[in-house]
């Protein structure tokens, strides 16, 4: 009884809203994301609240003992500064979540590789025991000592033959043809078996898989992000499962990023363009290049395009779903109306439309509805993108941060530290500068021709970029981070097509 008449005084609730207003700031102050004018405002208005409560709350002192006090109005009060204090914890919570979820996406600490044991359907081969004593083949061109790994833990459940290929065409006829009964490969490669065998996702299974987690080293560069000019290089990729896994690297977009003349330049590099890949004796598709790890992928650009890259950043596909959701949409304009090839449910109309999370990527990924194919997916890269860039540096978005940083935690991930992300926010509230947003894309031819690290006697298409057009970006980019007025022709706009 006692303690229930303790818990109702206005002197409790009060210093319970008290609480609740310090732990609310100290949260907001700790994220290192409200510029200081701000954190002054938020903490003039927590201050004005607990005063405006302990006025409604603190009941009159009688004049004359024979007065009634009126209690409707310290009710309401002591009501009222319950509520404010509910709200003010639950935002606090919501902080401290969103701050973890950007310790989530800048802790780059490993990357995961998935080795796979995939066999054919209609072989009634759909379990790890249906297969002892059968024939496995493995590439051994690429990641032969993991696989061999998983060929290892493999053995503890199961006796096996294996069999090797130094080819993913071979490897793919073999499964066909019945001389092996099933496949143990790093599973980011079993796209390259679509070039022969267009139904291998729905005609396979995998049945089995082993990870292997390797350390990566943090790469990123040691500048002051308001400051200095970067360049960050955001990778698409296709993992089905955390971004942290080894996979294809589909979208290759090069931002620069110049704080101080607030101007950005996207370029964007084809997937399929014909790169002499870092780390091995080969050239390939850029997005192969991926597979071997994202410094791979930085490595091979920054050989290629002769520049330096800053900052990397991986992202998943879905996420382009669930951050366009988290954003309310983007407002995107499409100079075609279409159905998507990769979702046939989405439908485009020509002209600017609203899209929500799935029409974004469905349209990002389009090629089949364009004469130009992948140059045109590129541009739609592009327009996506800068539709999203748009969004995020609206101060509005301050009301949808927790909802952006759910939406892209397991599925983004960055070498930037939290406090470079945190600055920029920082930044962007404090001044709110209009950025100058510009976007080019590498021109080029496709050809068909062999030689390909990954299928070296298999004719497929590549992309093969012109040199005047390398040129032409490397300067693009050079002169942004020099802080020199740039505009992009309309030719390298559109990757060279009208």
């Amino acid at each position: 009884m006692k303690l229930l008449k303790w818990l109702k005084r206005y002197q409790t609730i009060l210093t319970v809203q008290f609480i609740a207003s310090v732990l609310l700031f100290y949260r907001a102050h700790k994220m290192n994301m409200l510029p200081f004018k701000y954190e002054v405002v938020l903490a003039v208005i927590l201050l004005l609240l607990w005063l405006i409560m302990l006025k409604l709350s603190k009941p009159k002192k009688r004049k004359y003992r024979h007065e009634k006090r009126k209690k409707l109005r310290p009710a309401f009060g002591k009501c009222l500064s319950i509520i404010l204090s509910i709200a003010m914890i639950f935002a606090s919570n919501m902080l401290a979540k969103t701050n973890g979820a950007i310790a989530k996406i800048t802790n780059v600490s490993y990357e995961t590789t998935v080795i796979s044991l995939i066999t054919l359907k209609d072989k009634g081969l759909d379990q790890v025991e249906t297969l002892n004593d059968k024939t496995i083949g493995i590439n051994t061109a690429v990641n032969k000592s993991k696989v061999s790994k998983a060929a290892s833990h493999l053995r503890d459940k199961i006796d096996f033959k294996t069999k090797e290929y130094d080819d993913f065409a071979k490897l793919a006829d073999a499964l066909y043809n019945h001389k092996i009964s099933a496949m143990l490969i790093d599973q980011s490669y079993d796209t390259m078996f679509l070039e022969k065998h267009l139904n291998f996702a729905n005609e396979t299974q995998t049945i089995w898989t082993y990870k292997v987690k390797v350390p990566v080293k943090n790469t990123k560069s040691d500048i002051d992000v308001t400051k200095e000019p970067f360049t960050v290089l955001i990778s698409g990729v296709d993992s089905r499962g955390d971004v942290s896994e080894k996979s294809r690297s589909d979208v290759d977009m090069l931002v620069t990023i110049n704080p101080r003349t607030h101007n950005i330049l996207m370029t964007s590099l084809p997937r399929d363009t014909f790169v002499k890949i870092y780390g091995i004796d080969g050239r390939d598709k850029l997005t192969h290049s991926g597979l071997f790890g994202t410094k791979a992928v930085k490595k091979t650009i920054e050989n290629f395009m002769d520049i330096k890259i800053d900052f990397t950043a991986r992202v998943g596909f879905q996420s382009v779903i669930k951050i366009v959701d988290a954003l309310d949409g983007i407002d995107v304009y499409s100079d075609k109306a279409f159905t998507a090839y990769t979702d046939a449910s989405v439908h485009f109309v020509k002209g600017m439309m609203h899209m929500d999370g799935r029409q974004a990527l469905a349209f990002a990924r389009e090629r089949h509805a364009y004469t130009t194919g992948d140059l045109h997916r590129n541009q739609n890269q592009i327009t996506v993108m800068h539709a999203i860039l748009k969004k995020i540096m609206n101060p509005s978005i301050l009301a949808n941060y927790s909802d952006l940083m759910d939406a892209i935690a397991g599925t983004f991930q960055t070498d930037m530290q939290q406090g470079d992300i945190t600055s920029l926010i920082k930044m962007q509230l404090n001044s709110n500068p209009k950025w100058n947003i510009q976007h080019s894309i590498l021109a080029g031819t496709s050809r068909k021709r062999k030689g390909g690290y990954m299928m070296p006697k298999t004719a497929i298409y590549y992309f093969i970029a012109d040199k005047s057009s390398i040129e032409q970006n490397r300067e693009y980019i050079n002169d942004i981070r020099d802080g020199k007025n740039v505009t992009v022709s309309n030719s390298d706009t559109n990757g060279g097509f009208q």
